[in-house]
């Protein structure tokens, strides 16, 4: 094999790995001035439209022939993955005909779906009255839960650590590679 062709390929995989979990084919059909916080407004008025939404899992409900899955909206990067933070709009619900195994699509599992806004549902957090904007799914994703001590950056500037957290010395070096940091390992 040609070098050229080495370097083409190794290109091709990166690429892919990069890849947005959501089709470009529905992400198109995604009107992309409706916002999370508009769909909470006015849900009535967007019945029927498509949305990609992302975020943590509350809880998992299987009924008779259908799952719903209850979800924290949290804005999605570049590459669907739901950010981190405590930032949130809201909550939504994704439903998708068949059976999901709850104990897969645990809480506090990432997620990110695309599909059709369906209707509204009321419900409860807590003791307050909520209506859930309604999701049939047509593609879902679950992202992998973070292994032990692999979660969340736990570095303030220059690399200081913030509390007695377990972690990885070579979570950085792992994500933003080799030159990030590479003074305090």
């Amino acid at each position: 094999m040609k070098p050229i062709q080495l370097i083409l390929m190794l290109c091709l995989l990166l690429l892919a790995g990069c890849a947005h979990p959501i089709s470009k084919g529905l992400r198109h059909q995604v009107d992309p001035a409706l916002s999370f916080h508009q769909l909470l407004l006015s849900p009535d008025t967007h019945v029927g439209k498509k949305v990609v939404l992302g975020g943590i899992i509350v809880e998992t409900r299987n009924l008779k022939n259908v799952t719903e899955i209850e979800v924290v909206e949290k804005e999605l990067d570049c590459f669907g993955y739901p950010e981190f933070g405590d930032e949130s709009r809201g909550r939504f619900v994704f439903r998708k005909p068949g059976y999901l195994e709850a104990a897969i699509y645990t809480k506090g599992r990432m997620v990110t779906g695309g599909g059709t806004l369906v209707a509204t549902q009321s419900g409860k957090i807590g003791e307050v009255e909520y209506e859930f904007p309604v999701i049939a799914v047509e593609e879902l994703k679950l992202w992998d839960a973070p292994a032990p001590g692999y979660g969340y950056p736990r570095y303030g500037p220059y690399g200081a650590r913030w509390g007695p957290y377990p972690y990885n010395p070579f979570y950085f070096n792992r994500i933003y590679g080799p030159w990030y940091y590479p003074y305090f390992w």
